[in-house]
């Protein structure tokens, strides 16, 4: 299995791979998809930490739980996404028990870019991620899939278990809804 490239296999042949717990299968499926799970629980919880402890969260349960994953015309992706999406919920539940709110974290930006540039992309990463937390649940989960995460509106409707057409609709609500909020600041 060393010699085959795993850049070029898709998601079934590195499944399979590592539902046999091929350990190289089960790493290049980490690196395929980290990116897009932190991404997708950065813009769903605003805060660096909790994004980072999520996304490792999400893929020691892919690990845990892949032998029991069968393909049922879903992209693998979205079971790692819905994974990621109800310990997202259960996180906020317990906050919500707590009394806590999800923290807004300045998100830390390229130290080569321009110190003024930082703080303007921090200040607006801030404010969407605060208006954000005005939307419906279902808005989130579809913005954060969208942007967050770079899925398409198939991946994302696939992910949900909704239809595309209720995607875009979502997605067009959001925005506007969004651009309400942060041209009123609120």
């Amino acid at each position: 299995m060393r010699n085959t490239n795993l850049l070029a296999l898709s998601d079934e042949e590195l499944v399979a791979r590592a539902q046999q717990r091929d350990q190289e299968s089960l790493a290049h499926l980490y690196e395929r998809y980290y990116d897009r799970i932190y991404r997708f629980a950065l813009a769903r919880l605003g805060a660096v930490a909790d994004a980072e402890d999520l996304a490792q969260e999400t893929f020691l349960r892919m690990v845990d739980r892949l032998g029991t994953f069968r393909w049922q015309g879903v992209p693998f992706a979205a079971w790692l996404f819905r994974i990621a999406n109800n310990r997202i919920t259960d996180l906020y539940r317990s906050r919500a028990r707590l009394g806590q709110q999800v923290p807004i974290e300045t998100i830390a930006v390229s130290a080569a870019s321009d110190p003024e540039v930082q703080v303007e992309r921090a200040l607006s990463i801030a404010e969407v991620a605060r208006g954000m937390e005005k939307l419906t649940q279902a808005q989130q989960e579809v913005l954060a899939l969208r942007f967050g995460a770079e899925l398409s509106v198939s991946e994302t409707a696939k992910t949900l278990g909704k239809a595309e057409g209720t995607i875009k609709a979502t997605q067009l609500q959001a925005l506007q809804a969004l651009r309400r909020i942060l041209v009123t600041k609120g």
